[in-house]
């Protein structure tokens, strides 16, 4: 791999989800991608295997694997329509009912990390079951107080390839425009190829 320019993460932004509609030996397969509003922050934490084998009453070896990721989400406020297709609400009138023991969707998360250059650190997490969400809910006093919203999403291995998690960063020279521009037009099936081409929702050059 060619040499990055130096650059640093200087703000998580633009949070985005995808349902694992299948994840299956054959491939996996996501739906649409929609918002997750606005980051605040976002900690990955790997949970680890690891084992060590003693001999002669000393470690003579050592191994640990990445087993899977948790991540905690903080947002602004994750979306009501979010919430309702995430967790599987039901809503009536406009009134959203939330009933124990419902289980999530498996989902997707992606998110871009701006960095001091202008360029992009770019992320999907790949296959993941998200907790309840927790609310911060503060009262105004002397100063306004905002009240904010975070996640819990544990994420597991896909079924099809073992894979966790893709991530890219712009200021790597291998990595293309199109890749980085197609990243989050759809859930990620597979790594974006270099030569992806991004359909342009407003384009009207096809013709009926």
């Amino acid at each position: 791999m060619r040499t990055s320019t130096t650059t640093y993460r200087i703000n998580i932004k633009n949070p985005v989800y995808a349902e694992v509609l299948s994840d299956e030996n054959e491939g996996t397969t996501y739906g649409e991608v929609k918002s997750l509003g606005e980051a605040q922050q976002a900690q990955i934490t790997a949970s680890v295997a690891s084992g060590q084998l003693y001999g002669n009453g000393v470690i003579v070896d050592s191994s640990a694997m990445l087993a899977g990721l948790s991540m905690v989400l903080s947002t602004t406020k994750i979306p009501i329509e979010a919430q309702v297709d995430i967790y599987n609400y039901e809503v009536n009138d406009g009134i959203v009912q939330v009933k124990a023991g419902v289980k999530s969707k498996y989902i997707a998360v992606g998110y871009e990390v701006e960095q001091t250059n202008g360029s992009r650190e770019l992320v999907w997490l790949l296959k993941g079951r998200p907790q309840p969400i927790n609310s911060d809910v503060k009262q105004s006093e002397a100063n306004i107080n905002y009240s904010t919203d975070s996640i819990t999403i544990d994420f597991v291995r896909r079924k099809s390839d073992g894979m966790l998690k893709y991530f890219a960063d712009e200021a790597n020279p291998e990595l293309t425009k199109a890749q980085a521009d197609a990243w989050f037009k759809e859930g990620p099936s597979k790594p974006v190829p270099a030569n992806k081409k991004v359909i342009d929702e407003n384009d009207q050059s096809e013709t009926n």
